[in-house]
């Protein structure tokens, strides 16, 4: 009998423990409000992409039993300083911010991954970036460091993801397409599922 409970008290102490092993995913979906993202006169607003994106990114993971926080859930203006506070209120958490590119050479096209600090965040940073890659089949941009402040401020792991060019015709396309969407989505969710599964 005693034994029993034993083994019982040790199960139940190791699922407790696997339960808290998922870090807080933390997903900032960039821009907001009267910061449209994107280069000055872009004509298409990056803001509703990276919010659609984010809200398929929270539903993949809580799908795979992970705890998310989003950094706004409509289209309001949320300060830098406040999405790294965010993240910081939670121990261990892992931010990954979600963005789509622009610039002056309508050519350039492709997917970007950046991080700032730490080998936790180098290796989600490449582990996303191979993933959306396998998934989309866009051309490779590198795995970047700078100092954004969204990564420089947040004291744990921190991404900033870089979709796609919506200033190149063709990748913009495929950007308003849902279903692409959702492929980037779930792309970004498998590198986080199997980083910390």
């Amino acid at each position: 009998m005693k034994a029993n409970l034993l083994r019982l008290l040790c199960l139940l102490l190791c699922l407790s423990a696997n339960s808290f092993a998922k870090p807080v995913i933390v997903i900032d979906a960039g821009h907001g409000g009267q910061d449209r993202g994107g280069m000055p006169g872009q004509r298409i607003p990056e803001k509703g992409y990276c919010l659609d994106v984010s809200k398929r990114l929270e539903i993949a993971l809580k799908r795979a039993g992970f705890q998310t926080v989003m950094t706004r859930r409509s289209d309001v203006f949320i300060p830098l300083g406040d999405r790294s506070a965010i993240a910081n209120q939670y121990r261990g958490s892992v931010l990954v911010s979600i963005h789509f590119n622009g610039a002056a050479n309508y050519d350039a096209h492709g997917i970007e991954t950046y991080y700032h600090h730490g080998r936790d965040s180098a290796a989600l940073a490449s582990a996303i970036h191979r993933s959306v890659l396998a998934a989309t089949g866009e051309e490779e941009r590198r795995i970047r460091t700078r100092g954004f402040h969204v990564l420089r401020r947040t004291r744990g792991t921190a991404v900033l993801c870089e979709l796609g060019f919506l200033t190149n015709k063709t990748e913009a396309r495929r950007i308003d397409s849902s279903s692409y969407r959702q492929k980037l989505a779930e792309a970004i969710a498998r590198a986080i599922v199997s980083r910390y599964r």
